[in-house]
Formats: structure tokens, C-alpha cells, sequence
């Protein structure tokens, strides 16, 4: 069974926010409860903050490998005046750096072959620079997936995607590789 927290909770609010949050509130409510208690519940009152020490460490874990939009920024914004060699080639490191066997395809909406663990994902990277994808993109790259018996693909771009795409992408097997997915795997 698993457990779902509700979107507007306190505590899925501090799992989203910055963990330091987490770590202010546990102290501000240990302090509060501790000069607000008597002498005799000060320190059992103060553990009533734990709950929220225990998120921000969680949140803590969470984040430990997520960039600042200034620095996705820095690494993506140089990518879209690339020409498409280049661009395929740091996304072909990329995926060599992370441990896939990299084939390219020279034909149709996919553009890379990517094996790990006996696992075969396509990749679309053509359209990066396009300022918005939508559902066509992830059709196309679906039918490829069939083609080359692939058990997910990766649609890459660097502009907005359609509600649409992201519900057919959802449904499919499909991960879209937007600007912060795109600068963790350059880097």
C-alpha cells in the first residue's frame, strides 16, 4: 500500500520548499514550545518539533541533487545556438557518462538508441530547439518505439510542452528531458 499525503498539507508544502525551511520551523517550534511550557515539559514539549526535522532531513535528501534555475540556465542557454552536431554529440556523452551502450539512428523521430541493463530506450532530440512540442513529437516517437522494440523513450526539449504531450508522454512510457534534465545530463 502506498501512502499519499495530500497536496496541501504542511508537510508536503516543506517537501517542496527549501530544506533549510524545514530546519527553521524545527527549531522556531522548539524554541516557542520550550519558553511557553512549563519547566517539568520543556524538553518533551521541544520534541514535538521532530516531525518537522525529520522533513527537512527528508526534503534535505530529495534536493541533494537538484541545480538552481540560474545554473540549468547557464548550461542550457548556450545549447539552443548550437548546431545540431554539436548538440547530438554532448547528448551522446551524456548518455555514455551514465553508463548506456549509444547507438545512433539516422532515420526517422528518434534519434539515439540507448541500452542499459538489457533495456533499450529511444531518444528524440531533434526538435530541442523548438519552441514548444506537442503531441505530434510524442506520436511520432511512439511509433518509432515500436519499431525498435523499445521499452520507454526520452523526448528532449529545450521550450514549453503542451498539456496534451505531457498527458500522452505520461500515458506511454515517455519522459520528456527538459532544461533541468537536460543540464544533469550534460554535466
Amino acid at each position: 500500500m502506498k501512502f499519499k499525503m495530500a497536496e496541501k498539507s504542511l508537510f508536503a508544502i516543506l517537501l517542496r520548499a527549501p530544506w533549510w525551511v524545514s530546519f527553521v520551523v524545527t527549531l522556531a517550534l522548539a524554541l516557542g514550545l520550550a519558553a511557553l511550557l512549563p519547566p517539568a515539559y520543556k524538553v518533551v514539549g521541544a520534541f514535538g518539533a521532530l516531525p518537522f526535522l525529520v522533513i527537512g532531513f527528508i526534503a534535505a535528501w530529495r534536493q541533494r541533487n537538484t541545480m538552481s534555475s540560474q545554473r540549468i540556465s547557464e548550461l542550457t542557454e548556450p545549447l539552443g545556438n548550437m548546431s545540431w552536431q554539436d548538440f547530438s554529440a554532448l547528448v551522446e556523452k551524456g548518455f555514455l557518462r551514465q553508463g548506456y551502450e549509444v547507438m545512433r539512428l539516422n532515420d526517422g523521430p528518434a534519434d539515439f538508441k540507448i541500452t542499459k541493463n538489457a533495456r533499450v530506450t529511444l531518444v528524440s532530440a531533434k526538435r530541442w530547439k523548438a519552441a514548444a512540442l506537442g503531441v505530434e513529437a510524442v506520436k511520432d516517437l511512439l511509433t518509432a518505439s515500436e519499431k525498435h522494440d523499445a521499452t520507454s523513450c526520452f523526448l528532449i526539449g529545450l521550450g514549453r510542452i503542451s498539456e496534451p504531450a505531457l498527458a500522452l508522454a505520461a500515458k506511454n512510457s515517455v519522459s520528456v528531458m527538459g532544461p533541468e534534465s537536460l543540464a544533469l545530463l550534460l554535466v
